[in-house]
Parts: C-alpha cells; sequence; structure tokens
C-alpha cells in the first residue's frame, strides 16, 4: 500500500490553512504568458462561445465552483515551493516546473468556463476561501492526485449530463479529462506507484463532487453563489478512524474499515432501523455494497475485493442502485475517497 497517499485521504476532517487564498480569474482575461506556461490558452474558435440550455449554465457553473478550488489548491502549492525548494524531480523535471505548469493549465481551465458562462450572460462564480491539510511536498501532492480524481470524475459526469442537453459540448469537456489523467499520472510517479492503475477512470456525481469539495472550504467563505448550488444537499461527512497498512484493502485483499459519521445529527430519522451498507464506487462498474455493522458510533464495513487506483464509499441503507446517479439519491453520509494501493 502507499504510505503517501492513505493518511492524506483520511485526514478530511482536520484542516490546517497553508497560505492566503490565491485570486483567481474572474474574467476571461488570463495574465500574460499564461498560455506559455500552461502549453496553450483559450480556444480561439471562430462564432463566440456557444449557447447553452440552462441545464449547461447549471452544469458549468458547478464546474466553475470545482474549478476554482482545484486552481487555488495548485497555486498555493506552487507559491509554497518557495518555502519548500523547487522539489524532488521526476524523470529530470523539477517538481515546481511541473507543478507551475498544472498551475497554469488549470487558470486556462477556469478563465474558459468564465468566458462560457459570460458568453451566456451568466455570471461567473466567484472563488471562496480554502484550507488545504498541507505541510510540504509529500502531503501536497498525495492531496493533488485525490482533488484530481474528484475532477476526473466530476468531469465525466458533466460530460454525461451535456450529452443530452448541449451536444457538441462534450468534445471540449472531453479534451480536458486526458489532461487531469496526466497531472495524476505524474503526482502518481512522485510516490512511487503505479502512474496508470486503473482501465477506466471513476465517475461521480456533481453532488458528490460538490460534497467533497466542501471538505476543503471555510464555512461561510463563498459569496453569491447562484441557485443551482446553494440548492444542493449536504451529506454528512465520512471519515475513518485509524488507519495503516494492515487495515487499508489491495486488489487481492479485501480489509476491514471502521467509518464514523461526522455529524449525525444531520442523518434522516430512522437511518439506522435497516440495514446499512457501504456502497463502493470503482472504474465503469455498477456500485458494489458490502454490509455494515453498527458498533456504538462505529461503522465497521469490509472493503470490497477487486477495485483499483481510488474508490469512493458511501454509506447507504439500500444495495439495489446500480448507477451513480441513483446511489447519490440514497447516499446517507460521505462519499469519502479511499486509495488502495498501488496495483501491481
Amino acid at each position: 500500500m502507499s504510505s503517501l497517499f492513505l493518511p492524506v485521504a483520511l485526514s478530511f476532517l482536520a484542516r490546517s490553512v497553508l497560505a492566503n487564498p490565491v485570486p483567481l480569474v474572474t474574467g476571461t482575461a488570463l495574465p500574460p504568458n499564461i498560455a506559455q506556461q500552461a502549453g496553450g490558452g483559450l480556444s480561439n474558435q471562430p462564432g463566440g462561445p456557444p449557447k447553452l440550455s440552462q441545464n449547461g449554465i447549471d452544469s458549468f457553473h458547478l464546474a466553475n465552483f470545482l474549478e476554482n478550488l482545484e486552481s487555488n489548491f495548485f497555486q498555493e502549492g506552487l507559491m509554497n515551493y518557495t518555502q519548500w525548494g523547487s522539489g524532488n524531480q521526476v524523470n529530470g523535471v523539477p517538481n515546481m516546473g511541473v507543478v507551475s505548469r498544472i498551475a497554469a493549465q488549470e487558470e486556462v481551465h477556469v478563465a474558459s468556463i468564465v468566458g462560457l458562462l459570460q458568453g451566456n450572460g451568466a455570471q461567473p462564480v466567484a472563488p471562496c476561501e480554502y484550507n488545504f491539510p498541507v505541510t510540504d511536498e509529500k502531503s501536497f501532492l498525495a492531496l493533488a492526485s485525490i482533488i484530481t480524481n474528484v475532477g476526473i470524475g466530476a468531469l465525466i459526469d458533466l460530460e454525461a449530463g451535456l450529452s443530452t442537453t448541449d451536444a457538441g459540448l462534450e468534445a471540449t469537456v472531453g479534451s480536458i479529462l486526458p489532461v487531469e489523467s496526466r497531472h495524476d499520472a505524474f503526482f502518481r510517479i512522485y510516490a512511487k506507484e503505479v502512474p496508470n492503475p486503473t482501465t477506466f477512470e471513476t465517475r461521480i456525481s456533481a453532488l458528490w463532487a460538490f460534497n467533497l469539495a466542501l471538505d476543503f472550504i471555510v464555512p461561510n467563505s463563498c459569496k453569491n453563489l447562484p441557485p443551482s448550488i446553494t440548492g444542493l444537499q449536504i451529506f454528512p461527512d465520512l471519515g475513518i478512524i485509524g488507519y495503516g497498512g494492515p487495515s487499508f484493502a489491495t486488489p487481492n485483499s479485501p480489509g476491514k474499515l471502521i467509518f464514523q459519521v461526522g455529524q449525525p445529527n444531520m442523518l434522516p430519522q430512522g437511518w439506522n432501523s435497516r440495514p446499512l451498507y457501504m456502497a463502493w464506487v470503482n472504474q465503469n462498474d455498477v456500485p458494489a455494497y458490502t454490509p455494515v455493522t453498527v458498533q456504538g458510533n462505529e461503522l465497521h464495513a469490509d472493503v470490497h475485493p477487486g477495485m483499483f487506483g481510488i474508490a469512493f464509499a458511501a454509506l447507504t441503507n439500500q444495495n439495489t442502485a446500480t448507477n451513480i446517479n441513483d446511489l447519490t439519491k440514497a447516499t446517507l453520509a460521505g462519499p469519502l475517497p479511499i486509495p488502495l494501493g498501488p496495483g501491481q
């Protein structure tokens, strides 16, 4: 198992401010030389931004919300490299140089979404203030992998939703996905993990991605959010009690984990009057379920075998939902991203 990814994945309830938030892109203009630094700038396709349906506007508002967080995370990390030094090297390239390019690429992604929204008369989403549990290069790159996988899962969901209401925009979203996967491959190589652990990326719902983002947002720091975001359901946090090599899954040897709900008062009345399950989402498979045993405030559940890369776990009281949208409707707490080990 990775000694690098696992502790960071399980520290969502522990928060520490790494640096003052960095102002992010709030318009379509990019700082000088950002395109050179990113390896490409805003699209110069003729005709201006494509027209969006209301679903498209709502979807890109949430994408803007999520990309703001991702961009801020990498900009903060880049600022902190001035304290950490240029970092180690992967394939002879200083890590600071790679992170600099990633940060620039995320700025371009934000500016692209902002331009698309403004071109449709919609107000872009302003950045919030963020707390990231990062103290050094190792924890930064480990959390970068998790945040990037959340973004990948949300982009897959965005692409699927646009296919029914805004056909033609899937290609634009699809062109971002491999870039994000390349970012994650770098983070995994740094951690001496397999850079390509799965056959398919893992889709998560927009609502799951929103709830995962909340773990890093300073309460009441988001201003003037559109109703499509403020109206989203908030689930109780799902955490893990303790961690360590023997208690974690490998692809061939499932383990048992002890979960805990962070805000049990948020659970619906009678939530434990029915059998409980831990739902597992991984790759392009249907959700899998393992029974949950309640012991006081602890929830004991086996890790479903045969998963690779990062899985997403959520507490539920059913075991019949066969897709991420139905599972999201039946979610009681979570989700929680869980790295599963090297997959070798």
